[in-house]
């Protein structure tokens, strides 16, 4: 069987955008509201909420905690693989590395600058919203 030369450029430009569209694709998270702990280092397991969704185009998370007033963004959200990274500032700078978990949760460690001891922040997607 022979393919005509438009066919196979079709073909060639649909395989091309399916390998730069699957980065695009692993950046999405489940939008909606999440679930999860914030752990200080040293502390207890604090209850928080997040807000997945989008702004400007681009992936958006911002966390409350009950006993804080104020909606704590989060900057330079990135997910690679099964890691989400981004930092959030609640006086100091504090950089987070979550692994995504069996169950499609993130967990992982979130420390300061030179600083050893690292809190630990879980998010538990909304129920339906596991990818």
């Amino acid at each position: 069987m022979r393919l005509s030369k438009t066919l196979l450029t079709s073909l060639a430009a649909a395989v091309i955008a399916a390998a730069f569209a699957s980065p695009a694709a692993a950046q999405q998270l489940p939008y909606g509201g999440w679930t999860g702990t914030m752990t200080p280092p040293g502390g207890e397991p604090i209850t928080v909420s997040y807000e997945v969704g989008e702004l400007d185009g681009a992936l958006a998370i911002v966390m409350r905690a009950i006993m804080v007033q104020e909606v704590i963004p989060f900057h330079d959200i990135r997910v690679e693989g099964d890691a989400l990274t981004f930092w959030w500032e609640p006086g100091v700078r504090v950089d987070c590395r979550l692994e995504r978990t069996t169950t499609g949760s993130y967990e992982g460690p979130c420390s300061a600058a030179g600083d050893s001891a690292a809190g630990r922040l879980t998010m538990v997607p909304p129920v339906g919203g596991q990818e």
